[in-house]
């Protein structure tokens, strides 16, 4: 999610440089933390089509050949159908009051939380969802074992779609109103994100495919337990190249690969272009990474996670 409203302009443009970039020399990409824009407004205006088309020009320009696009339903299918060799369609939910954390966006037409289940599971029987997330659940103060969740998780295991679920960082001061971004949420609560609450959740659905988004950030000590307990739990860094200092960022990813999870680390970007440029240029720089783990955050670990061909193409 987005977490200082500077940020904005993130959505709206990314440089020429950066779209007219050199491709040869640049390792493939799966970026798993996309977001569509989630401010107010229609999907036919000029502005968010200006802005889809930069992003899709920038993701080339970066060699992301794949990205799991998390949003509303309205964005994903529009993006999707441009582009859907591209697009991994996640749905965003619940939504506080009807609309997207930190940005506002309606997220339903009924106005509610949480999807119908009914409609869901249609969509991805459809092939218009295939992953759900973010599940943005810590934003009302959930955490993973809630009701309101149960019915969700059991589809996804049941439809073998992965999910990416928010737990760590939000805004700072998210509870609050001094909260930097336009949409509060005052029912946000940082114990809700500690990754050890998803543990029942995991073993009453055991082959559920689940990504902690933003790793579980500062709470590496119960990450890396539960990445020792759950096979089936991966972790993405989106975020955290540029919402925390970066020698915080490089500690706390260090610490999951000295625990001996490099395999399970993906990059996400949790933002647009520059978010995606700024991510991948943090792992590549970080010199506590061989060539090979490098390789495997910035693809191979995301192609396996996502069930997709696991071979590059040259």
């Amino acid at each position: 999610m987005k977490f200082v409203y500077a940020l904005v302009v993130m959505w709206i443009s990314t440089t020429i440089a950066l779209c007219q970039s050199d491709t040869s020399s640049k390792p493939p990409v799966i970026d798993v933390h996309l977001h569509t824009p989630l401010k107010p407004g229609p999907v036919e205006s000029a502005e968010f089509i200006k802005s889809r088309d930069e992003w899709i020009a920038a993701l080339d320009s970066l060699n992301i050949r794949v990205a799991v696009l998390t949003g509303t339903s309205d964005f994903l299918a529009a993006w999707t159908k441009l582009a859907p060799d591209r697009f991994i369609p996640a749905l965003l939910f619940p939504c506080e009051n009807g609309r997207a954390p930190n940005w506002g966006r309606t997220c339903f037409e009924d106005g509610k939380a949480f999807p119908s289940i009914k409609w869901l599971r249609a969509e991805v029987q459809a092939g218009r969802i295939r992953a759900l997330g973010e599940v943005t659940s810590q934003y009302l103060g959930l955490d993973p074992t809630a009701s309101e969740l149960a019915p969700f998780w059991a589809m996804a295991e049941e439809s073998d779609i992965p999910v990416f679920l928010h737990m760590g960082l939000g805004p700072p001061g998210a509870a609050y109103e001094s909260s930097p971004v336009p949409a509060k949420s005052p029912n946000f609560r940082a114990a809700a994100g500690n990754p050890l609450l998803l543990e029942p959740v995991l073993l009453k659905h055991r082959k559920l495919r689940v990504c902690v988004m933003h790793a579980g950030w500062p709470l590496a000590d119960e990450m890396i337990y539960m990445l020792y307990h759950h096979p089936q739990v991966y972790v993405d860094v989106g975020v955290l190249q540029y919402a925390i200092p970066r020698a915080e960022y490089y500690h706390h990813l260090q610490r999951l690969v000295e625990a001996g999870y490099d395999s399970r680390i993906m990059f996400g970007s949790d933002g647009g272009p520059e978010a995606a440029k700024r991510g991948i240029e943090a792992i590549l720089k970080a010199e506590f990474l061989t060539d090979e783990q490098k390789q495997a955050m910035l693809y191979s670990n995301a192609a396996r996670f996502l069930g997709l061909e696991p071979k590059q193409k040259n």
